[in-house]
């Protein structure tokens, strides 16, 4: 079953979501077509695994985050933490992640676990945040949805700035520190 998933996310990565169909899965796998059946009734299937790992990963990260984040901490190790997380989390698989984001039909069931992964980094920062600011809420969701959206344009639309993950989480930093401390 993981080769499956493996190669429809490749092919998903490579071809974009037009390129995925039970055939190029079962070749680019080493399985025949029939076996990609036995495991999964039809692509969306495969899709929704290749999706709920894909939100794991983002769960993992933010349990990665909750361990290190504490009361007390700076606002620049707050920043920094959060931006890191943004980018090493959309650096992994870039061409995937890009897919993922723009290409595939996305489940009203993963709408909503997306929404609930955004809604828990926002009240974890807010939390952090709010020993150091006022309107700590609102400001957390503005770090999140920028942090968010920076990473996606810098390195999933492959249309950012020629720079290493280190610059631009550097610069994305400063960015959203210079917002707090303004």
């Amino acid at each position: 079953m993981n080769a499956i998933v493996e190669a429809a996310a490749r092919i998903l990565a490579d071809d974009g979501w037009q390129g995925v169909n039970t055939n190029a899965i079962a070749r680019r796998a080493g399985v025949s077509v029939g076996s990609v059946y036995e495991y999964f009734p039809d692509k969306q299937a495969i899709l929704a695994v290749i999706i709920d790992r894909h939100l794991a990963e983002g769960e993992d990260m933010l349990a990665d985050a909750a361990n290190g984040l504490a009361g007390g901490m700076a606002i620049d190790d707050i920043v920094s933490a959060l931006v890191f997380g943004f980018i090493r989390l959309h650096e992994d698989d870039p061409r995937l992640h890009r897919a993922l984001a723009s290409e595939v039909p996305i489940s009203a069931a993963q709408r909503k676990r997306i929404a609930a992964l955004r809604s828990k980094i926002v009240t974890l920062v807010a939390d952090v945040l709010s020993e150091h600011v006022d309107e700590a809420e609102l400001k957390a969701t503005l770090l999140v949805d920028t942090a968010d959206a920076l990473a996606h344009r810098w390195i999933v639309d492959e249309v950012g700035l020629p720079a290493s993950a280190d610059i631009m989480i550097a610069q994305a930093s400063k960015m959203l520190k210079g917002y707090l401390s303004g």
